[in-house]
């Protein structure tokens, strides 16, 4: 009687903490301030860097980790994605991203959006419009995304 009793003790202490931590992470709207402006802010900057085809904008912006998986299942990383800009691989003419709603959660955050995109990849048309997640993390004061993943809207 004495483990079963224990059990229902152990449940009952932390159920309160699980809660507190979840009431604690309020996520920020995209007008609420709450941090959503940095990482809009950051967004755009990134957005810009691979229009223009700077690399060095694009590396600042994107953690060492980062994992892209495109629309069509196609896995990249950070070095595959510079290698291919510098190359003339990766061309992306235009990029309109809106619908953003940010959830931050201390020094990572989550963003999701709409994206409509007119670009190619080895040769090939990537355009379309995407609903996209992208997770961003704070690295020494700065926004870098770590993960992008894209998903066709039909």
């Amino acid at each position: 009687m004495k483990r079963p009793l224990t059990l229902v003790a152990a449940v009952l202490l932390c159920t309160p903490a699980i809660f507190t931590q979840d009431a604690t992470q309020k996520p920020a709207a995209k007008a609420s301030g709450g941090g959503a402006a940095e990482i809009e802010k950051a967004d755009k900057d990134r957005s810009q860097a691979i229009v223009k085809g700077d690399a060095d904008g694009m590396d600042k912006a994107t953690g060492d980790g980062y994992w892209f998986t495109d629309a069509n299942g196609r896995v990249s990383t950070k070095k595959e994605l510079l290698d291919d800009m510098k190359a003339g691989k990766l061309k992306i003419e235009s990029q309109d991203i809106s619908d953003v709603r940010v959830h931050r959660y201390g020094n990572t955050a989550v963003e999701t959006g709409k994206l409509v995109s007119k670009g190619t990849r080895d040769g090939k048309d990537t355009s379309g419009t995407f609903r996209f997640t992208r997770v961003w993390v704070n690295h020494n004061g700065t926004w870098q995304t770590v993960a992008f993943q894209e998903t066709k809207v039909p």
